[in-house]
């Protein structure tokens, strides 16, 4: 029996279910949905498990800290127990006391009062503030049956320094006292000491658990298992070429993801081709991310017709890097050689990498190191995927390195 043709009204309702599926404007919060990050969850799983254990998720912007600190109550195994989950989003004006003011005023009890029972919030109680004390005890009033895991997000945020020390000492007070809440603490890090001081203290007591960008697997699940579920198929090239463009970042899967199936909707077919990969790659560069732009823009103008910044931001964007982001001039020379093609060496682009690591060009590179050791790498993770997919409309990649984005085995896009 032949299949029924698709209407203009399923279309529509094809349109609106992958704008639902693909998310790239905000965090993964449905437990089914969060394609990858086995390890991290069974860490956290492992961390909420142990009383006397917190943990403390870091790593670059833009890799899913908060997704995970968001499902992560949805995937734990409850029988008879009950999650009590909280989550705070610091700011910079934070201080220890108004972050746990918040935080309590989503605890609630309920209290015997002359008009009969009243429901109050814990915050209720502390008119004049909270003390590292104060948190260990309202932490050690829940049942038993109670899983509590408290949740401060963007700790990076926060510039009171006494708020960082306190924040450890509450949490191995926590520990040495058995309390079976779990507090864990989440921000934009390249390590757990510059997320907080102090941090030796709660070595024993804390799960480090650091995010990493997704790997090849994991960009894989999101992108096929979307597709899947809304009943489409996509071609190889474009899929690796959408996987190896991500650059292991969550949003791009989506946004690239997305945009592909739109356009594959758009011709009215349920098979998803590279030329639909490739029009995702336009829509995603000229799609309203003005701050990519402003930042791409400041990095790369010049009044000069001779300058390279675009070129060699490009190159920067596709050396080999190592496991948090950072490259060496040196690693900068074949892919430069490549968009220009000519043999390039360090010493042509050396300063140029200095002033994409200044204010001059909005430090759209972070530099790090002595003067003979000097790494770098983007500022803003996504920056990296954006500056490609410039350099494909642009025309700065070879007709190999083209090819090579769609292989599933992508390695370096130059060669020597």
């Amino acid at each position: 029996m032949a299949k029924q043709a698709m209407t203009e009204d399923d279309w529509r309702a094809k349109r609106f279910e992958a704008s639902e599926l693909f998310t790239p404007s905000a965090p993964i919060t449905l437990a089914d949905m969060f394609a990858g990050r086995r390890e991290q969850i069974i860490k956290l799983l492992d961390v909420i498990g142990e009383r006397g254990r917190h943990a403390i998720i870091y790593g670059e912007p833009g890799v899913g800290k908060t997704s995970i600190s968001q499902i992560i109550k949805l995937m734990v195994p409850v029988r008879t127990s009950v999650v009590r989950y909280v989550r705070k989003a610091a700011f910079s004006s934070d201080t220890f006391s108004t972050i746990w003011m918040e935080v309590f005023r989503e605890i609630k009890f309920i209290a015997d009062t002359e008009d009969g029972q009243r429901l109050n919030t814990v915050s209720d109680l502390y008119s004049e503030g909270v003390k590292p004390s104060d948190v260990v005890r309202e932490l050690s009033l829940f049942n038993e049956n109670d899983i509590p895991i408290i949740v401060i997000d963007e700790f990076n945020l926060v510039q009171d320094k006494d708020t960082s020390r306190l924040m450890a000492e509450t949490i191995k007070a926590l520990s040495d006292d058995g309390i079976k809440a779990t507090v864990i603490i989440v921000g934009i890090s390249d390590s757990v000491a510059d997320l907080i001081e102090g941090h030796q203290s709660i070595t024993r007591c804390t799960e480090e658990v650091l995010m990493p960008r997704m790997d090849t697997e994991e960009t894989k699940d999101i992108v096929e298992g979307r597709i899947r579920q809304l009943g489409m198929t996509i071609e190889g090239d474009a899929k690796w070429k959408i996987i190896n463009l991500t650059k292991g970042l969550p949003a791009f899967a989506h946004g690239l993801g997305r945009e592909a199936v739109l356009s594959a909707i758009n011709r009215r077919s349920l098979r998803i081709s590279e030329a639909d990969a490739d029009a995702a790659i336009d829509a995603v560069v000229n799609s309203n991310q003005n701050s990519l732009k402003t930042e791409y823009q400041v990095a790369t103008h010049s009044n000069h017709t001779r300058a390279r910044y675009r070129q060699i931001l490009m190159a920067c964007a596709m050396a080999q890097s190592d496991e948090v982001g950072y490259f060496t001039p040196k690693e900068v020379e074949i892919p430069l050689s490549s968009v220009l093609k000519k043999e390039t060496k360090v010493e042509y682009f050396n300063d140029n990498l200095k002033e994409l690591a200044s204010a001059k060009r909005g430090n759209v590179l972070t530099q790090q190191g002595g003067a003979r050791t000097h790494r770098y790498r983007f500022r803003n993770p996504a920056m990296q995927p954006y500056v490609i997919m410039r350099g494909i409309t642009d025309g700065f990649l070879s007709e190999d390195a083209m090819n090579a984005l769609s292989q599933p085995e992508q390695g370096n896009l130059f060669s020597t």
